[in-house]
């Protein structure tokens, strides 16, 4: 094609024919240009389609994270309300001095002591981090992501390094004065007597309740609402099928 067109030329300029010459050298720089311009727009068009494929790909796999980290957190929230009652019914109890040792105590001493940590899914907002978050075109998905992970996921991180540390304090108490000792479920005292009136234990049960309404209820609570609305915006803008 390229002599084709190079052989006209060169008959023209050999028949002396300038006008047409300068007209035809015109039409092929236009020609020249065209195709320049439709190869940029299918090599944009493929890296856009590529692109999208990426992003359809991290935010399904992005929101299917935060789904099972919000019903992670929906169930211990259960649990830990459901702890924080029988830690109440116990702070009330303690006010009787005089009341008596029964073994459906055990349950009450069981749920002050043990770890109130679950396990959130980080890995793919780093892995989008990574690959750049420039690749969520969508402004207000892009920023609720962020503000999900950089706010209430760090801070619920601080929340289970301090139940560590709450947990030095409560655990060797409970390893000195209680026996057959069940996380979050049962503990017996060895003497009975001792730990009720013991004003360092009804500290700690105080403290206990609220550590985990001011920290761990109050993240839960304004945690699972940003999770679902964010899941939901994502579904909207990839016109997802109901799951």
């Amino acid at each position: 094609m390229i002599k084709f067109f190079r052989h006209i030329r060169q008959s023209m300029v050999n028949q002396k024919k300038t006008k047409k010459y300068v007209l035809y050298a015109i039409g092929e720089i236009i020609l020249v240009v065209i195709g320049i311009l439709i190869a940029l727009q299918i090599n944009n068009w493929n890296s856009n389609r590529i692109e999208n494929i990426a992003e359809k790909k991290a935010l399904i796999e992005l929101r299917k994270g935060i789904i099972s980290d919000a019903e992670a957190m929906q169930l211990s929230l259960s649990e830990i309300l459901s702890q924080i009652d029988k830690m109440k019914h116990l702070k009330r109890l303690l006010k009787n001095e005089d009341l008596k040792y029964r073994r459906s105590l055990d349950t009450l001493f069981g749920s002050v002591y043990g770890v109130q940590a679950i396990r959130i899914n980080k890995a793919f907002y780093e892995d989008l981090k990574a690959s750049g978050l420039k690749l969520i075109k969508d402004d207000n998905i892009r920023l609720n992501i962020v503000n999900l992970f950089e706010d209430n996921y760090v801070l619920l991180d601080k929340i289970f390094d301090m139940e560590l540390h709450i947990n030095d304090i409560t655990r060797p108490y409970y390893l000195q004065n209680f026996n057959e000792i069940d996380f979050l479920k049962s503990a017996t005292p060895n003497d009975f007597n001792e730990v009720w009136s013991d004003t360092y234990y009804k500290n700690i049960v105080h403290y206990r309740i609220i550590n985990l309404e001011s920290n761990h209820v109050d993240a839960y609570q304004k945690t699972i609402p940003k999770i679902t609305a964010l899941a939901e915006s994502i579904k909207d803008y990839l016109k997802l099928s109901d799951d």
